[in-house]
């Protein structure tokens, strides 16, 4: 019998992914809504190596977002990026910075359509910060955090997360965390941030109002730069505030081929005004009535081997354990492609439903994506609790070590895993 036990993260992602229990009210709940872009714009310059503010004004303006947290910003430009955006959106934008360190000259900026209540800031250890504001949304006080962790190190970023942890501790609910973590979701320290806050993206992934663009597909890594290392999270009870849905848009001017900073992924063509790709998260910020809602799907949970990340994989006619190679003379088809079985619960498919409704997403080592066809969804009737899939590994034989899988249907979307890849 397969025995599913899963790691820290998937555990996390589990208790994010339910939708907390809300009480009926006789009154109708009234929202309003609150926009957040977090970015990275590295000191105004494109991924052709030129320095350009307007451009970054014009994607703030278009995103019309009502609150903003930028990250490697020198002071000096500030009001620049100000003056900018009062133009292009005909409107005041109130700012609010904190460098990184003293004597450091670029740091963390917020930019608001509201007027703050209060202002603040934390220096955290090895030069970096937080920069704090209030905000009143719809009669609600929102504490809105702006940081960037260090760059260098998962252990120097830990201390880091303590501290922002201790610090944001003392304001009150709702918070919204935003910026550059320099981390991915399931390193030990951005799941001691999930520990408290909840994940955006991830909510709005879970409720199938994630959104992206072909050469950066959805799913629980969309690339913020080779990973997804930009966040916005938050914590509040859901009948206070809640996500309507997330973007990561494609900033990128495919009539500009001028890249002469590449990061190696495969949205590499067309200048964008800076290396990151900027995150937007839509919230609703609930009245004093409780809302209703939709309840999110349950997301399918990908079968592990015990007390490994590694996803429980066979070949489909060799029933040999990985690696795997991308290609073999024996398979269920005439392409040489070699077809695996990944084994789920929390799986069904909807009358009409086929195969297609399933995605399988993977992504390898050199940060490449790639979705692996799903050809057969099999079900066993003395094991009707297991799904077993049947997908095609890529046509890519330069794959080499690990590809980091997942399984999302409407929306839902299932733990990571990991299968060997060999090259023959």
């Amino acid at each position: 019998m397969l025995r599913r036990l899963g790691s820290l993260f998937v555990i996390l992602l589990g208790f994010f992914a339910v939708t907390a229990s809300v009480q009926q009210s006789a009154q109708a709940a009234t929202s309003t809504p609150l926009r957040v872009l977090s970015w990275n714009i590295q000191f105004g310059q494109g991924t052709d190596g030129v320095t350009n503010y307007d451009r970054i004004a014009t994607w703030l303006a278009r995103m019309n977002p009502d609150l903003i947290a930028l990250c490697e910003v020198p002071p000096d430009k500030i009001p620049t990026v100000v003056t900018l955006l009062n133009q292009k959106t005909g409107r005041t934008w109130n700012s609010h910075f904190v460098p990184k360190a003293n004597g450091i000259s670029e740091g963390n900026l917020i930019l608001s359509k509201f007027a703050f209540a209060a202002v603040g800031s934390r220096y955290l250890s090895y030069t970096r910060s937080i920069a704090q504001v209030t905000v009143n949304v719809g009669g609600r006080n929102i504490n809105f955090f702006a940081t960037h962790l260090d760059h260098t190190s998962s252990a120097l970023r830990q201390t880091e997360v303590l501290e922002l942890l201790s610090w944001t501790a003392g304001f009150a609910a709702p918070h919204i965390v935003a910026g550059d973590m320099n981390a991915a979701n399931d390193t030990p320290e951005v799941l001691n941030l999930l520990g408290t806050y909840r994940d955006g993206w991830v909510d709005a992934l879970n409720s199938g109002t994630a959104s992206a663009y072909p050469d950066n597909p959805v799913w629980m890594n969309t690339r913020t730069r080779r990973w997804r290392i930009d966040f916005i999270l938050f914590k509040a009870d859901l009948t206070t505030m809640s996500v309507k849905g997330a973007n990561i848009p494609d900033t990128r001017d495919l009539s500009n081929t001028n890249v002469v900073n590449r990061l190696g992924t495969a949205d590499d063509s067309g200048v964008r005004p800076s290396d990151h790709n900027l995150v937007v998260t839509d919230f609703d910020v609930w009245s004093d009535a409780t809302p209703t809602p939709t309840p999110m799907p349950t997301p399918p949970v990908l079968l592990t081997q015990p007390n490994t990340s590694r996803a429980v994989a066979i070949h489909s006619t060799l029933f040999n354990r990985e690696p795997f190679t991308v290609k073999t003379p024996v398979n269920l088809g005439s392409d040489q492609r070699t077809r695996i079985m990944l084994f789920t619960t929390n799986l069904e498919l909807l009358a009409g439903e086929t195969a297609s409704a399933i995605t399988v997403r993977a992504v390898d080592s050199r940060g490449n994506s790639y979705t692996l066809p799903v050809e057969q969804v099999l079900k066993f009737s003395n094991l009707n609790w297991l799904t077993t899939l049947v997908v095609r590994l890529p046509d890519d034989t330069t794959i080499s070590g690990d590809l980091l899988i997942n399984v999302s249907i409407r929306g839902a979307v299932s733990n990571n895993g990991l299968i060997a890849i060999k090259i023959p």
